[in-house]
């Protein structure tokens, strides 16, 4: 029971799989048709390599590089909320949280400026999730929608772009509610970082980047990737998040099921058409934006409208995007902390944040 509680998602995608099975004929050969491989590979092997370069001290050295200068406390909720923004163009919006939240939750700690956490924490929460709509490989709906429509990159871009643009235009604004007060902070080079490992691991990188690209086969790349990673840092294989690659599973069969079930693909799909856009940004509230996509994604061919229902959706709730919920268990583990108070804050600023996108979506797309 202890298991669910903590993956309350996983367990209703699993538990959605198991009763569509009951009403659907389940053979090998449709449920290799509903498993998408090649995405989860991608993503496995990406979260492989990301995992060996945060172990082999990169993202770290990254951000030593940065803060050599001193710099008041607007500058540093700054260059914390862009490092979240652009990171996550490349490294995910997990990721980019993961590694830079208890950095952030450290300094403004030892900077005595706690009450900055909170604050600093939703910008930085809000960047990632929008940052990691630019790119397909951004974020796990992004990948998916990119290889479930067979996007051309040119076309992809062009979709997120403006959106992302004026988010950063927003965030810059954002980050001007932050205090300015001097910090006396100082941080020492870092040292240690294995240069050669590390650039092999960015070679593993960019070799998945070829595959996004289409230019590299999937079995080529596992060929690769594991002997790679595992002679390189074979420790980073236990730090994959096989959860998501699990909810990724169970929902493929359970969608994969639900089209099979005789009348449960024209009249979703008659429902969903010409309001993707809003379907798929309320059910992100609920659900979040990842099993969304996933559900929504065989009953429509308006990729446009489902690709920034589902990032612009991730916006809202706190479970809208479950990257959110990283910022919060962060937050939650300060000795000293107020659940409320940051619920209130996270809440307000997505809310208004979305409802600034909403309108940009209006005036770009005209529904």
């Amino acid at each position: 029971m202890s298991l669910i509680r903590r993956n309350p998602d996983l367990a209703a995608a699993a538990l959605l799989a198991l009763v569509t099975a009951c009403f659907s004929e389940v053979s090998l050969s449709s449920l290799r048709e509903s498993i998408n491989f090649p995405l989860l590979a991608l993503l496995f092997s990406l979260m492989t390599i990301v995992a060996a370069l945060r172990r082999a001290g990169f993202f770290s050295g990254l951000f030593c590089h940065l803060f050599q200068k001193p710099m008041n406390s607007r500058r540093m909720g700054q260059v914390f909320l862009f490092l979240s923004f652009f990171t996550s163009m490349v490294f995910t919006n997990d990721v980019s949280l993961i590694i830079f939240v208890p950095l952030a939750i450290s300094l403004f700690k030892e900077a005595h400026a706690l009450r900055l956490v909170i604050p600093v924490l939703t910008w930085m929460t809000i960047a990632a999730n929008l940052g990691s709509m630019l790119t397909p490989i951004g974020n796990p709906q992004n990948l998916f929608i990119y290889a479930h429509y067979h996007l051309p990159l040119a076309e992809f871009l062009s979709i997120t772009a403006p959106i992302t643009v004026l988010s950063a235009v927003l965030l810059l604004l954002a980050s001007y509610t932050l205090e300015e007060r001097p910090l006396m902070l100082r941080f020492a080079k870092p040292t240690g970082i294995p240069r050669l490992r590390t650039a092999l691991l960015l070679l593993l990188f960019a070799l998945c980047l070829l595959n996004v690209l289409r230019l590299l086969p999937i079995s080529f790349l596992l060929a690769i990737v594991i002997p790679a990673c595992a002679f390189l840092d074979r420790k980073a294989f236990l730090e994959v998040d096989y959860k998501l690659l699990a909810l990724f599973l169970a929902l493929f069969i359970a969608v994969g099921n639900l089209t099979h079930i005789p009348g449960l693909q024209e009249r979703p799909a008659a429902l969903l058409a010409g309001h993707e856009f809003w379907i798929s940004l309320l059910l992100s509230q609920v659900v979040s934006n990842v099993p969304a996509t996933v559900m929504l994604s065989p009953y429509t061919e308006n990729y446009t409208a489902l690709l920034l229902g589902v990032n612009i959706g991730g916006l809202g709730t706190l479970i809208a995007s479950m990257a959110s919920l990283i910022s919060f268990k962060a937050y939650l583990s300060m000795r000293f902390h107020f659940a409320r108070a940051y619920f209130l804050v996270f809440t307000g600023a997505n809310l208004g944040f979305l409802a600034v996108l909403i309108g940009a979506y209006l005036v770009l797309w005209g529904k």
